[in-house]
């Protein structure tokens, strides 16, 4: 890891869970930014002699400009101005010594600097200045560049100030290209640190995270009693609108399907009011244990399970479902002395529907309808004799193999939160909302059915919520889970 002279000093604090076995270094305060004093006052002069030569500069570059042997001519009879001249070179002589092992870094006393974009150069004419950059020629300057983006500080700083300005400017990481995807695999997260050590954030276990560098040093960290290895991440890190270079251990991150939920995690959630069953409250977050049983199984186990057939979802021949040339459907469905139809067409002011089949221990058709206008979409049961709709549920419809349950696992896609919803089917087979639960760290995927194992007990394909988006897990974990009374 480069330094910035005297001034930064690298000093890590891990994390605030984890014991470091380094060496503690004090922590060294980054000199506020403060200019000299000393300014050139405005006047007009003629610049129209000076030559328009040019540098040309991209990528990550730092430039001094300072007056050429003719600009420097016209400014002579300036008060002060051979001792700006003065402590100007002094102070980027010292940041140019401290950093030419880490940035491109040079003085110039060219006219125009040109600064090669992606798509375009512009050219700053230091003497003839445009609005967007100075009202006012730019004689002692520090240009700092960064692809597409510069600034501009015109003025003489120390080289404590300068080596402030370089650090604030280049901590802005947002259009750096990452050399590397990672993702946290640490149970309690990771701490974000600064240079110096101080905390910012925390990344969650299965959070990405964008690495644009590392550190040369290798450290060694005492995590549960093991050693974990690694460097420093230099990471892009969102904070407030703004792209930021901090820092992270790497020992803690992995790929993609290193990505876990830890046993002690699954349980991790709250018992919803049914009345209002979305609103979460952080601060009731507990262990679901009293209410739900929780088991973590392998793979092999999973496919190797015995279930319960559930057969009551059967199609109904009387059902006419018509193909239509956008690949929707047109559904009519048989009910007493009359037939209910459902149009369906592509567009954002139109819905669809699907047929699933029949419950005809209930007497209803089980439907699926898509609004995307409303941005809704949900399942629900038709009543086979009246036609309407009876019940809906945000997610498939499970029903236990006793007849008596109805599981619904629900995942709000606006608020990126899980629920499972669990219904009890009546004697009279009403049917009303039992218990709703959020869980913090986990989701049911789309792959696989619902194992019913026992009447009040079933095994699903689940993963960590952080890495899920919507398609296929490469590592997916299984879990049972057994309704407690």
């Amino acid at each position: 890891m480069k330094r910035f002279g005297f001034v930064l000093v690298l000093v890590f604090l891990f994390l605030s869970c984890k014991k470091q076995k380094e060496k503690q270094f004090p922590h060294i305060e980054t000199p506020v930014k403060t200019k000299i004093e000393y300014t050139i006052p405005l006047k007009t002069y003629d610049f129209s002699s000076i030559p328009k030569d040019t540098l040309f500069v991209t990528g990550k570059y730092i430039i001094f400009t300072k007056p050429s042997e003719k600009e420097f001519e016209i400014l002579k009879d300036e008060e002060g101005i051979y001792e700006v001249d003065s402590d100007f070179g002094m102070y980027t002589s010292k940041v140019i010594d401290s950093l030419k092992s880490t940035y491109k870094i040079t003085t110039t006393s060219k006219r125009i600097i040109g600064i090669i974009e992606s798509h375009d150069t512009t050219y700053v004419d230091r003497l003839g200045p445009k609005p967007r950059v100075s009202r006012d020629p730019i004689h002692y300057s520090a240009f700092l560049v960064f692809n597409d983006y510069f600034s501009i500080y015109s003025h003489v700083y120390t080289d404590a100030a300068y080596y402030g300005l370089i650090r604030d400017y280049y901590s802005t990481v947002r259009f750096e290209k990452p050399i590397a995807h990672k993702y946290v695999i640490s149970r309690n997260g990771l701490n974000i640190r600064q240079e110096n050590g101080t905390v910012d954030g925390k990344y969650n276990n299965g959070d990405l995270v964008n690495i644009i560098g590392y550190t040369d040093n290798l450290i060694e960290v005492e995590d549960e009693g093991n050693i974990v290895k690694g460097r420093w991440a230099i990471v892009q890190w969102r904070a407030g609108g703004t792209t930021l270079k901090r820092f992270v251990f790497e020992g803690f991150l992995g790929a993609l399907e290193d990505v876990i939920i830890y046993e002690d995690q699954i349980c991790d959630g709250s018992k919803l009011d049914k009345a209002a069953r979305y609103n979460v409250n952080e601060a009731d977050i507990e262990c679901l244990t009293k209410y739900l049983g929780f088991e973590l199984i392998s793979e092999t186990d999973f496919n190797a399970l015995t279930t319960i057939k559930n057969d009551f979802l059967k199609p109904n021949p009387a059902v006419i479902v018509k193909d239509n040339a956008d690949k929707t459907q047109n559904i009519t469905l048989p009910v007493k002395d009359s037939l209910i139809v459902y149009n369906s067409k592509v567009g954002y002011s139109n819905s669809s529907h699907s047929y699933y089949g029949d419950v005809a221990f209930l007497s209803q058709y089980l439907m699926h309808h898509m609004y995307p206008k409303a941005e809704d979409a949900f399942y629900s049961f038709v009543d086979r004799t009246t036609g309407k709709e009876t019940y809906m549920f945000a997610d498939y419809p499970y029903i236990s193999p006793d007849k008596k349950k109805i599981i619904s696992f629900v995942f709000d896609v606006y608020e990126e939160q899980f629920f499972i919803e669990i219904y009890k089917i009546n004697e009279d087979k009403t049917i009303v909302l039992e218990n709703a639960f959020y869980f913090v760290h986990w989701l049911k995927t789309y792959k696989n059915e619902v194992k019913w194992i026992s009447n009040t007990a079933f095994a699903i394909e689940i993963a960590n919520q952080n890495i899920w988006n919507g398609s296929a897990v490469k590592k997916p974990q299984y879990l049972k889970i057994k309704l407690k009374e």
